[in-house]
């Protein structure tokens, strides 16, 4: 019956919804004009049937996922991108999509498997790949704007596009039309141009390494990426790479002087746009094999095919069979020599088969690749504004050398300046403050307040959506040593976090261990030079936004201490232990759940009572022979120098999560006696 009624159903023919061409057979792109075929009536229909992969729960597995790549997601890299998700994988790492933090725009990260971070050679290849790319600018070339070293491992952040690579297309789609096909070829050519003319080889192109996306007006925008086999063009420096003969790229897609371990240069690169053009209009690649090994034997002795003779009812014209046999020549010095000179060879057989692009009595050289139809405009690509740019990170840097400059034209100014003005402006006593005056979430910027008065502030207006504000504050000390207390009063919606940093931040202190509504304090830091203090606010887990405050304040306190009146941390290594002395009553804090206090017996060997007190504080300790103690009074033999260890009863029993921290303004005190 259904049979019956198939039969007596006309054929649904599929519409261009752009040039008005049917087909019988669903295709995604029109093979005439490459216009989007789900915009077609017929086609509406079918697309919104459910797709398997998309919806079918358990059965769709993200093979792009692993745990060591799970551990990335969150993370924060050089403090400036946050790691959002997986979006590829490829022979020499992964691709995150990311979120620069200061721009709030998105990019591409692609980062070193760590199973390779230790092969000196897969580095120096990575560093390469990013000292190549990042001297790229054409707008068909996939943009590479930073990259360094995070976690152990190497990281390139680049342009992020939306798309598919030109092996999907081909493999969803089939042959491409000469008329599709010409402008994405003459727009590789655009990116290898300019590649070649910077001495940069890319070794390894093929349909995988060429992303499709959109432009506005809904024409294929090509953009060649993983420039990760490029070599740089080192006639002038030493053939380290090339004196070892390694053979680098795709069996398909290989030259046959990359094959043979040559010293190979830019006309590599065209053989292997020959073999990629072969496959774009046959469907097929250029030689097929049982193994490897047969195939790259075929590029070595066999004669390629014309791609009119291997599709022969795709009705390839001769000059595009010609363009296609010059590229595959086996000899160097008889394919096309440069990109420039294929890609205007391109543009005429285009114009001349096709239609015509550059117009009466224009030069179809400069068209081709600088400003022609078939290589678009790069205003027509339409970046979104959601993800990073060139000129948006161009412009975050210059912003940051004007600031350089400035500092440097201010201090000249002071320098050519009288005398007397320059000397009061080096040692005057900078101004304090009492409230918070915003900005002031980095050092540069940190607010200047004294010892022993209260300083007011709110963690108000959060830096970015996932970065919530933060409030720094500087004192400055006189003197080699000064042992000073920290505390900041809760705040009733949010978890603080209180940091110090010491002297030139060879030391830093956080503490975080009250909840929400909770105040943090640091009891007797020893501080040489200035004192920089940090508050800021503590997420919950699964919390997507930093809380924003403006009408509860928080109060600040730093009060110097007597310096030998009590314990100086830090003093929980043996190094730093502080010195106890016969009779001299010492006095301390446990201010943190893992805070531990030595202290080193200066007295003479022999046999002492060791009194130990701590009111409302849940203390143990102990001397050389290990055994925990309680606070009273115990009978002990002492060697001098031997460690006794302070350290809170309950160290272990939070289990990982915050809890009430009895007993943290509470002071312990020491004695020994005869």
């Amino acid at each position: 019956m259904l049979a019956a009624a198939m039969a007596s159903t006309p054929a649904q023919r599929f519409v261009c919804p752009r040039c008005r061409h049917a087909f019988e057979e669903e295709c995604r792109y029109c093979r005439e004009c490459g216009a989007d075929m789900t915009r077609a009536s017929p086609l509406e229909a079918a697309g919104s049937q459910p797709v398997a992969v998309e919806l079918g729960g358990s059965a769709s597995i993200d093979r792009r996922l692993s745990d060591s790549n799970q551990a990335w997601l969150g993370k924060i890299v050089d403090g400036r991108y946050k790691v959002l998700e997986v979006i590829g994988r490829g022979g020499m790492g992964v691709v995150y999509r990311v979120e620069h933090l200061r721009m709030g725009k998105i990019a591409a990260m692609k980062v070193l498997h760590r199973d390779l971070a230790e092969d000196t050679e897969v580095l120096a290849r990575f560093e390469r790949e990013a000292a190549a790319v990042s001297r790229l600018h054409h707008p068909h070339t996939v943009q590479v704007f930073d990259f360094g070293n995070a976690q152990g491992a190497l990281y390139l952040l680049m342009e992020y596009v939306r798309g598919q690579d030109l092996a999907r297309i081909i493999e969803r789609d089939g042959p491409m039309p000469w008329s599709r096909a010409a402008p994405l070829l003459a727009q590789i050519c655009g990116a290898l141009q300019e590649a070649h003319e910077l001495g940069i080889v890319h070794r390894d192109l093929k349909p995988e390494n060429v992303l499709i996306t959109r432009s506005t007006a809904g024409r294929d925008y090509a953009k060649v990426l993983d420039f990760g086999l490029a070599k740089l063009d080192t006639r002038n420096a030493p053939k380290r790479e090339t004196e070892r003969q390694q053979i680098v790229g795709t069996p398909y897609f290989m030259s046959p002087e990359q094959i043979r371990g040559e010293e190979v240069d830019t006309r590599s690169d065209i053989y292997s746009f020959g073999a990629l053009m072969f496959e774009l209009l046959t469907g097929q690649h250029l030689y097929n094999g049982t193994t490897a090994v047969g195939v790259l034997t075929k590029h070595l002795t066999a004669e390629p095919d014309a791609p009119s003779i291997r599709a022969q009812k795709l009705g390839i014209p001769p000059a595009v069979d010609h363009l296609c046999r010059k590229a595959l020549a086996r000899d160097p010095g008889e394919r096309w020599q440069t990109a420039a000179q294929l890609g205007e060879a391109i543009e005429e057989v285009f114009r001349e088969t096709v239609t015509d692009t550059t117009g009466p009595g224009q030069r179809t050289a400069s068209k081709a690749l600088r400003g022609g139809s078939l290589v678009l405009d790069p205003a027509e690509h339409g970046a979104s504004e959601i993800r990073l740019r060139r000129s948006d990170i161009d412009a975050f840097e210059a912003a940051i050398r004007r600031r350089r400059v400035l500092g440097w034209l201010v201090l000249i100014a002071l320098v050519l300046g009288a005398g007397g003005a320059a000397a009061w402006w080096a040692t005057r006593e900078p101004a304090t403050v009492t409230t918070e005056s915003e900005p002031n979430h980095e050092t540069r910027q940190a607010d200047r307040i004294a010892l022993g008065t209260v300083t007011t502030g709110y963690l108000g207006k959060r830096l970015s959506p996932s970065e919530g504000d933060r409030d720094t504050y500087v004192v400055k000390l006189t003197g080699a040593r000064h042992v000073v207390s920290v505390s900041v009063t809760g705040v009733p919606n949010l978890d603080l976090v209180l940091t110090v940093h010491e002297g030139e931040g060879l030391r830093t202190m956080t503490i975080d261990e009250g909840g929400i509504g909770d105040g943090e304090v640091l009891h007797r830091r020893v501080v040489e030079g200035r004192l920089v203090i940090t508050i800021g606010q503590v997420m919950a887990p699964g919390q997507r936004h930093p809380v924003e405050n403006v009408s509860d304040p928080y109060e600040l306190r730093v009060t110097e201490e007597v310096v030998d009146a009590g314990e100086a941390e830090p003093n929980n290594s043996e190094a730093d232990a502080n010195p106890l002395a016969l009779t001299y009553e010492l006095r301390g804090y446990l201010d943190a759940r893992r805070d531990v206090d030595l202290l080193r017996w200066t007295g003479e060997t022999g046999a002492y009572i060791v009194v130990v007190r701590a009111d409302g504080l849940p203390l143990q300790w102990r001397t050389a022979d290990g055994k925990a103690r309680t606070p009273g009074e115990a009978r002990l033999q002492l060697t001098k120098g031997e460690l006794i260890r302070l350290e809170r009863a309950d160290r272990g029993s939070a289990g990982g999560a915050k809890s009430p921290l009895p007993g943290r303004d509470a002071p312990w005190s020491i004695v020994v006696v005869r």
